[in-house]
């Protein structure tokens, strides 16, 4: 069913709720990717119903439905209430059930980076892909551009490069992808800006997390490399890290998607018993 929340800047972030009704045993607040939206999720929510768990989750600021200009988000402060809103919502929607952080690619970086600042009241995290080095060296002139611009004209926007082919091995995903109305490649230099930055502090800190950690990405991912990774948890007792060989970037659309489906599944049963 449909799911909004109202930021304090006006913002209304637009979105989706599932649950699996009186066997809920989890809830799984998801957090996408870069220039798609919440509903790209929706199949894969229904496993997780299926599994007796329910997910929530809505499209970034500027993403999808939501409110926004395309591809930004003046700071990470802004996606930190929405993360603040969603689990005080599913922690009053849902007394006594167990709450669980899923981020993918930008999503999975802003998941690590919130859970190592802020330690939130959750059971754990599940991240996939995250954005904590880039499977390619970003143009020079972007970087410099995104830290002059980002106090003057935070939300002047650039293309984000991505190539769609290197989503996923399943053509029909990637033909798909290619059709949505609701995806953009855009990204602004304040939101560029932000995720590089959050980057580096998560891997730089990765050794001060609270809360257990499946840590999933394909070794063949060109968008956001597996080094990334296998550097955080090599930092982190509480990360398990979990490789798919051959793999492409989006592991929940790859050829691979079934195993990784039983892999999480797997993990949330070890932290539910």
């Amino acid at each position: 069913m449909d799911f909004n929340i109202k930021l304090s800047n006006g913002f209304v972030l637009r979105g989706f709720i599932m649950s699996p009704g009186e066997r809920l045993q989890a809830m799984i607040i998801m957090v996408h990717g870069l220039g798609e939206h919440i509903r790209r999720y929706s199949s894969w929510s229904g496993l997780f119903n299926e599994a007796m768990a329910g997910m929530v989750g809505v499209d970034l600021p500027g993403h999808g439905q939501s409110d926004g200009k395309r591809g930004h988000i003046r700071s990470y402060a802004i996606t930190d209430e929405m993360i603040d809103s969603l689990l005080d919502q599913c922690s009053k929607t849902f007394p006594g059930i167990p709450l669980f952080l899923y981020g993918h690619s930008l999503g999975g970086g802003m998941v690590l980076d919130y859970m190592l600042r802020k330690n939130p009241p959750v059971k754990g995290a599940i991240v996939t892909s995250p954005w904590l080095k880039l499977s390619f060296e970003p143009e020079k002139s972007k970087i410099r551009l995104a830290g002059i611009m980002k106090n003057i004209l935070p939300s002047l926007v650039q293309s984000s490069g991505l190539v769609v082919d290197h989503l996923s091995r399943d053509r029909e995903v990637v033909e798909k992808y290619k059709k949505d109305p609701l995806v953009h490649g855009l990204i602004s230099v304040s939101l560029f800006h932000s995720a590089m930055t959050a980057a580096s502090r998560s891997l730089h800190n990765a050794s001060s997390l609270k809360k257990p950690l499946l840590l999933m990405h394909g070794t063949d991912d060109r968008i956001c490399s597996s080094e990334g990774s296998r550097e955080f948890a090599e930092k982190s007792p509480l990360a398990e890290l979990r490789l798919w060989e051959g793999a492409y970037h989006e592991l929940h659309n790859d050829l691979c998607r079934h195993e990784v489906f039983d892999a999480i599944r797997n993990w949330l049963e070890t932290k539910l018993s």
